[in-house]
């Protein structure tokens, strides 16, 4: 629920999921439908469906045993939806395992600012840096939990606070920030409002409370979407949801 969505948004839905099914198994014996319905409105319904399977992986049984969470990386990505920074971040936060510093762009931009000097750095420098700077003893646990802190409240993506920062007395940034400012960041996506994804949610939606519709009735339940006004606009949205696996049946 994380991915690409903030805390504020997350921590409400994360409790009414959980108490709807805390278990992997208990997620994997529910229909995708109301998986997805419980998922309206966090956005990227794709996660919840990857999410659904995770479960059944998880939760299903090899020779009479569960299966249960792997505790290595490489077995954690072959799960769906989990890349480089969820398993990571399962392994240090969730199951106590030695593993290399999770980085999110919110770690990621404490990093390369503190530890190297710059704006953004590929992984392998970061990792590199994040391994060098923690202090003998820290858990890593504890570690990165400090590292997303000092993202969220202190050093900003338009904003930082370097006078209250605890990293910044050694911090490589701090003079060149002070002097020059933070760099305008780019737009990685375009604006939600008029996009096809907008288009897209609007459609899951509607074929979730109705999964009868026909096509002329789904453009009529949509219409307000901007992006219904292009003719073949919804047809496209269904055809892209059920590509995906976000129509089952």
């Amino acid at each position: 629920m994380l991915q690409q969505t903030p805390v504020s948004r997350v921590l409400p839905r994360w409790r009414r999921f959980l108490d709807r099914w805390p278990t992997p198994e208990a997620c994997a014996a529910a229909p995708l439908e109301e998986v997805l319905r419980e998922w309206d409105g966090l956005g990227y319904p794709r996660r919840a469906v990857a999410l659904w399977r995770c479960a059944s992986r998880i939760g299903g049984h090899a020779a009479g045993a569960p299966l249960g969470w792997p505790r290595e990386e490489a077995a954690l990505r072959a799960l769906p939806g989990i890349g480089p920074y969820t398993a990571r971040a399962l392994l240090v936060l969730a199951l106590g395992e030695p593993s290399p510093t999770p980085h999110d762009v919110n770690i990621a931009r404490v990093a390369a600012r503190c530890f190297l000097g710059v704006e953004a750095a590929p992984a392998r420098r970061l990792d590199a840096a994040l391994e060098a700077a923690r202090p003998d003893g820290m858990p890593r646990r504890d570690y990165t939990l400090a590292l997303l802190d000092v993202g969220a409240l202190l050093c900003r993506r338009r904003s930082v606070a370097c006078a209250s920062c605890p990293l910044g007395a050694g911090c490589r940034s701090r003079d060149r920030l002070a002097s020059a400012g933070i760099p305008a960041p780019r737009r990685r996506q375009p604006p939600y409002a008029g996009s096809m994804r907008e288009l897209r949610g609007a459609v899951l939606r509607a074929l979730l409370a109705r999964p009868g519709l026909g096509l002329a009735e789904l453009e009529a339940a949509v219409a307000s979407a901007p992006q219904a006004r292009r003719p073949g606009a919804v047809a496209e949205a269904v055809h892209g949801l059920a590509r995906d696996g976000l129509l089952p049946g």
